[in-house]
Order: C-alpha cells, then sequence, then structure tokens
C-alpha cells in the first residue's frame, strides 16, 4: 500500500454526514411503525364470533356467537352441535369433514372468550393457540379439520 494511500485512510472518518442521516431516518422509520403496530391495535372487547369450515371459495360459516345478545346461531347443525350450556359458558363441538373428526370450541360468556379446548387432529395447533379475547386476537385455525374462529370486527369494521 502506498503512502498516499495510507495517509488517505487514516484522514477519512468512519461515517460521512449522509451516513449518519440515513441511518437516523431508518431509525426513525423503525420506532415510528414500531408505535404504529403495537399502540394502535384494536384491543377492545369482542363482540361476537363466527365459526366457519372449509377453506377458500368453499368457506362457508356455521355459526355465529354474539356476546351482547347471548345469541347463538347455528347455520349448519350437520358440522356443529350444541353440547352444554351454562351461565358461564357454551361448549360447541366441531365435526369436520371426515367421520370421527372434532374440535371442542368453548365460548367463556363471562370473560368474553373463545378458545378449542380439545380436539383430535395430530397436531393440535387449535388448542394451543391462545384464546380469542379482543378485537386484535388471531383467529384460531385448524387445518386438519378446516376450521376457522375469527372476531367478527377488526379495528371497528364488521367483517361480512
Amino acid at each position: 500500500m502506498s503512502l498516499k494511500k495510507v495517509k488517505q485512510v487514516r484522514a477519512d472518518r468512519g461515517f460521512k454526514i449522509w451516513d449518519l442521516i440515513v441511518y437516523a431516518v431508518l431509525i426513525a422509520l423503525i420506532v415510528a411503525l414500531f408505535i404504529a403496530f403495537v399502540f394502535t391495535r384494536d384491543s377492545s372487547p369482542i363482540t361476537s364470533i363466527s365459526v366457519l369450515s372449509g377453506f377458500g371459495d368453499e368457506q362457508r360459516t356455521v355459526c355465529t356467537y354474539n356476546f351482547v345478545t347471548d345469541t347463538l346461531t347455528v347455520l349448519d347443525s350437520s358440522v356443529i352441535t350444541q353440547n352444554s350450556r351454562t351461565d358461564e359458558g357454551i361448549e360447541l363441538v366441531f365435526h369436520g369433514q371426515n367421520e370421527g373428526e372434532y374440535n371442542t370450541v368453548y365460548i367463556n360468556k363471562t370473560e368474553c372468550s373463545v378458545s378449542v379446548t380439545s380436539a383430535n387432529c395430530p397436531a393440535l395447533d387449535c388448542v394451543h393457540t391462545a384464546a380469542i379475547t379482543n378485537n386484535s386476537s388471531l383467529p384460531i385455525i385448524c387445518a386438519t379439520h378446516e376450521m376457522i374462529i375469527r372476531s367478527d370486527e377488526i379495528s371497528g369494521s364488521v367483517i361480512q
């Protein structure tokens, strides 16, 4: 390496002013996105849920429950059956497309939450998924039995 190159390398600073500006803009963007996604999510309690059967074009609503009016509407009794009903909650059984497939869905009326308590699918992802407690909760999905449980409101918009 020539002496001129050594002097030039020593004279250069690690960061130029434009480098620092770019890094500052990137950090500000990351902080703004973090604030937007974490602090602005809709954590209001759910008012209604839907249980859907199938995926894609064959998806259909088989059951709805409204927490405000305490109304359970079963649209397809061959897929959803009511196991028990108390003042605290409702236990439903979702029957999969094949013989013997089931998911037990528990609607907790006092806590306004919905969860899957048992199933006979191999992975049991639906059982281990967190309960739906507010409008920003993720849906509960059982891919094996083609079941989806979701809140009917997302950020104040009712899903039709």
